[in-house]
């Protein structure tokens, strides 16, 4: 009966992946919340261990561990400001709702669609997308500083598609940008090795700033 499971399920050990998944899936099918919950976790903490962070990150989800979702989805993050890259994360598009349950989660999976549209030449839409981010704060306060460097490659931009004279990006999306850079100095969340790159933004973002209200009817 279920008493008998409550006390064998625990002390079957986790040898792999699919063992894993038909212990969970017997506690699912017989009502064993908090042992099933226990197995997610274990399977989490062991796949965040030998960085398989996707992987860990989807046992989370499916013991409702927000707290390691959110965790892992930070992890995932920091790796991406430390390499410029982010590891196979095709993952998330069968998350679905899924994504909804954290902000740092839902931050990465819009993070994400906004390299897919620069991949697929969408400019203005990653435009507009990455605008939304830095406005949203979903993600980590020290991730706006790479939000912002994203900008760079998109300001004075004359792909097709562009608004006229390639201005991707409006006057109102420059100004929430510059307000973005200002408010991490304030706060002090730039690194002394960061100030260059400020600089950097600035400049383009002024020069946006001013060809924007060049092209925009009055």
């Amino acid at each position: 009966g279920k008493s008998y499971l409550e006390i064998a399920v625990p002390r079957i050990p986790l040898e792999n992946q699919n063992k894993a998944l038909r212990v969970w899936s017997a506690c699912e099918r017989h009502s064993l919340v908090s042992i099933g919950s226990n197995v997610c976790r274990v399977m989490s903490s062991a796949a965040s261990q030998s960085d398989q962070l996707g992987l860990a990150l989807i046992w989370s989800l499916q013991a409702k561990d927000l707290v390691s979702v959110t965790k892992i989805s930070e992890t995932i993050l920091d790796n991406y400001i430390d390499t410029g890259g982010f590891s196979n994360l095709d993952f998330l598009d069968q998350l679905g709702n899924n994504k909804l349950l954290s902000n740092r989660l839902m931050f990465l999976g819009k993070y994400r669609e906004f390299h897919n549209m620069i991949k697929s030449q969408q400019r203005k839409k990653a435009a507009d997308l990455l605008v939304s981010l830095v406005e949203s704060n979903l993600g980590p306060p020290r991730f706006q500083i790479t939000l912002l460097l994203d900008s760079l490659p998109l300001i004075n931009d004359a792909e097709e598609g562009s608004d006229s004279n390639g201005v991707v990006m409006d006057s109102r999306q420059s100004h929430v940008l510059l307000k973005a850079l200002e408010d991490m100095q304030i706060k002090k969340l730039l690194k002394e090795s960061d100030m260059q790159k400020v600089e950097t933004i600035r400049l383009a973002l002024v020069t946006n700033l001013a060809s924007s209200f060049l092209n925009e009817p009055w």
